[in-house]
This record gives structure tokens, sequence and C-alpha cells, in this order.
């Protein structure tokens, strides 16, 4: 008797539980809003990185005005960019800066027996200062200036590596989501 009423007393649970979506259907519709949401952070991240990358080109145009764009097509795959000051035979110096066209900032010393040393700064993690101890004033501000174009040159790669990225993850999530 005890089982009959218990039974009774389950099978209105059983018909309110029968209009509610099930498990799969619930994680099915949980999964769409986590991607309609990745899509959107995506999409902002994606806007973000455009601007940085246009804001980041007009600054690189600028600063190249102040550079000269020196490139041996005989000699050389890659050419540099150099203050006016260092332009052409660099043999009167014993120290310049250059900025190799992909954003490298290198450190060149000549000895007396004009043996060429480069120093490339890592524009990630090095402290550039710390290798500027003995130079002229002048030379550092030289410097500082060759790092500000370097250091936007890698700026800019990094705000287009993220665009792609960002590109691809907008895809991804359009995808997706069109298939559910």
């Amino acid at each position: 008797m005890k089982r009959i009423l218990y039974v009774v007393g389950l099978l209105p649970m059983l018909f309110s539980c029968e209009n509610r979506p099930s498990m799969v259907e619930q994680r099915r519709a949980e999964i769409r809003r986590n991607d309609s949401s990745e899509l959107a952070q995506a999409r902002s991240d994606l806007a973000h990185a455009d601007s940085l990358a246009t804001f980041k080109e007009f600054e690189l145009e600028d600063l190249k005005k102040q550079f000269v764009f020196e490139k041996q097509e005989k000699y050389q795959t890659t050419g540099y960019y150099v203050l006016p000051a260092y332009k052409g035979s660099k043999e009167r110096f014993s120290f310049f800066p250059e900025v190799e066209e992909g954003g490298k900032l290198l450190l060149v010393s000549i000895d007396k027996k004009r043996n060429y040393t480069f120093t490339e700064v890592d524009m990630e993690t090095e402290d550039y200062t710390t290798q500027l101890s003995t130079l002229s004033d002048a030379a550092k501000k030289d410097v500082a200036r060759c790092h500000a174009l370097a250091q936007t040159m890698h700026d800019l790669a990094a705000a287009k590596q993220q665009q792609e990225k960002m590109s691809l993850k907008v895809k991804f999530y359009e995808k997706k989501l069109s298939q559910q």
C-alpha cells in the first residue's frame, strides 16, 4: 500500500518534468551562449587590434621620416634604417645604432683594427640602456631614437599578429554558431 501511494505521489512530478528541456538540450544552449560570448569578445579584440595597428602604422611612418633607408641590392638582402648623421660610409665612427627593416635594433661597435661587433637588442625583454654606459649623451640620444623606431616596428608586427589571430577566432566561432 505504501508503494502505491509513493508511486501515485511521484506521478505529478513526472508529468511536470515532461515539458522541461533535457540535460543535453540545456548543455547545448549553454555551449551556444559560451560560443556567442567568445565571438563577441573576439570581435572586440579584433577591433582593438585593428585600431592599434592603424595607430602604429601612422606612428611608424612619422618615425621613418627621421631616418635614411640604406640597402645595397647587390650585397644585402636586408636594408637598415640609420640616422642621417650615419648615412653612407661608417668608417669615421666607432659606434652607431641602426634598425634592420624587420625591426631589430643593432648596436654596432668598431674597434681600432676596423673589426665590427654587432649587438642585437631584444625588444621584448632586454634593457638596452645597460649597454650604453660608455657612450656620449649624443650617442645615447641616437640610440634612443633608433630604439623608438624598432619598438614601433615590433609593436606593429605584434598588432598585426593579434589581428590575424582574432580574425581566425572570429571565423571559427561564426562557423561553429552557424552549424548549431
